[in-house]
């Protein structure tokens, strides 16, 4: 017979795990002497490495509970944790792919693979501009918040990539539009920027026109972030584009 000290080194675990799985009912309590001391049999140490064992698989203890118990079938059990750790396998393989292009292209976590491509051939044509870190902040704010007009924003951009033209009045747009931040709310300008943005969008925002789900709490309360760090000339202009 062993004590609680000799089963831990023989199974390989701490005396203190073995305590918890007598609590959780894992193992059950064996006899003790008479000063108090448990004593341990061959059946509970071969238990316990079993235990160890499927722990080490990754299988939770009560997992592991009914695994041992004699209705459980183990064939059948271990199938269903290897089914779980092929999908977490794919998970993680999925993961590493993502991070080694993130790696490879220093693309901004924060945006989908076609915007970080598409702003990634922006910066070689505008280089180092403040315009483009602020394109990049609404982008990934209105991705969270209105998925729809995000939607409509990145088809004037993928298209933009092949038409010069839509690209510079893109950007002059966005100049405009910075260049309001010390404007009043009844300058000219704010109509016309307004009405020239909602013209150059027009053909992408059949989607959200259409109407789509109600946004959520967590998307109204970013749109309010995004609004209120605008000026009051440039608040002008989103609340004239909105239908």
């Amino acid at each position: 017979m062993l004590r609680i000290g000799e089963l831990a080194a023989l199974a390989g675990v701490t005396t203190r795990t073995i305590r918890h799985y007598h609590q959780v009912g894992l193992l059950a309590e064996p006899p003790r002497t008479a000063a108090g001391y448990r004593l341990y049999g061959m059946a509970d140490v071969v238990r316990l490495i079993r235990i160890r064992r499927l722990a080490a698989l990754g299988m939770s203890l009560p997992d592991i509970g009914r695994v041992l118990s004699p209705r459980q079938d183990l064939r059948e059990a271990l199938a269903d944790l290897d089914a779980d750790l092929a999908r977490e396998e794919e998970a993680v393989r999925r993961q590493r792919a993502m991070l080694a292009e993130l790696m490879h292209t220093g693309r901004d976590p924060a945006l989908t693979p076609e915007l970080g491509h598409i702003f990634a051939e922006l910066e070689q044509i505008f280089p180092a501009h403040p315009l483009l870190e602020r394109e990049r902040e609404t982008i990934t704010l209105l991705e969270a918040a209105a998925p729809e007009t995000a939607r409509a924003l990145t088809g004037v951009y993928r298209t933009s990539m092949g038409d010069e033209r839509l690209q510079r009045r893109m950007w002059d747009i966005g100049l405009r539009f910075e260049a309001l931040r010390d404007a009043s709310p009844d300058d000219p300008e704010v109509a016309a920027l307004a009405a020239e943005l909602a013209d150059a969008m027009r053909p992408f925002m059949d989607a959200v026109s259409a109407g789509g789900p109600a946004g959520t709490v967590s998307g109204e309360t970013l749109s309010a972030m995004m609004v209120d760090a605008l000026s009051p000339a440039q608040r002008r202009v989103v609340e004239l584009l909105t239908p």
